[in-house]
């Protein structure tokens, strides 16, 4: 299950050019979100480790990118991660995948959320992030590259947005991504809503299967999913260089 989870979850948030060396496949996407511009290893680590770093880190920084390794603990990672360290590499957001089963569950009270399109949703989430820019042209176009079946979410109070988040559906699994809530509204419920909302469609297009990211160091994001019903499955850690 882990190795599939990675597929769907490396497919849901895409990057531009992707390179396949013997299984360790680098990603690059302009340099937005660590998850779209790293190297992830989705089988056990293997030989000829130190080859692998040098020619990973030649691809980064023939694109003037700092090189980055995103360790999976399902591989079996402490090797390279000790080469990595050696190397001068620092650790960065320790995170986990939590997940949960939807075969069985159903909502006995879901919220309403709305739909956004995905202009009007990138700049309800530019200012619910409080970044006081204009959206993203690499993020906006990281979300059309999206070949899953997506929904932009919001929920609103007296017609003002007060949360924002992303359902992407892809085989039976449900991914939920983007979560924000504005910082004078948190602690109210409104992600649990946008969380529920999510989970109610994608029951209804068939999930089975709902994962979610979260650093690990966020106790207050791992409390809430957990009172849903999520539960961590694995571990991941990011190991960035310098170009």
């Amino acid at each position: 299950m882990y190795r599939i989870i990675e597929e769907i979850s490396l497919k849901a948030w895409p990057a531009f050019e992707t390179i396949n060396h013997y299984g360790w496949v680098m990603r690059f996407a302009g340099g937005y979100t660590k998850r779209a511009n790293s190297v992830t290893v989705l089988d056990e680590i293997g030989l000829d480790i130190e080859e692998k770093i040098a020619y990973c880190q030649s691809k980064y920084q023939a694109r003037k990118q700092n090189p980055i390794f995103r360790l999976l603990s399902f591989t079996n990672p402490e090797v390279l991660d000790e080469k990595l360290a050696a190397r001068g590499y620092q650790l960065i957001e320790p995170s986990l995948v939590m997940g949960m089963r939807l075969s069985e569950r159903s909502l006995n009270i879901v919220p309403a959320i709305n739909q956004e399109n995905l202009n009007d949703w990138l700049v309800a989430y530019q200012n619910l992030k409080a970044l006081g820019q204009q959206p993203s042209t690499i993020q906006r176009m990281i979300l059309t590259a999206i070949k899953s079946e997506t929904l932009f979410v919001s929920y609103k109070q007296h017609d003002e947005i007060v949360a924002c988040g992303i359902g992407i559906l892809e085989s039976g699994y449900l991914g939920i991504f983007d979560l924000v809530t504005s910082p004078m509204q948190r602690r109210r419920g409104y992600a649990t809503a946008i969380i529920q909302g999510l989970l109610q469609w994608g029951i209804n297009k068939g999930a089975y299967f709902s994962y979610i990211q979260v650093v690990q160091a966020n106790i207050p994001a791992r409390n809430l999913y957990e009172k849903l019903g999520y539960e961590p499955i694995y571990k991941y850690w990011y190991r960035v260089g310098s170009n």
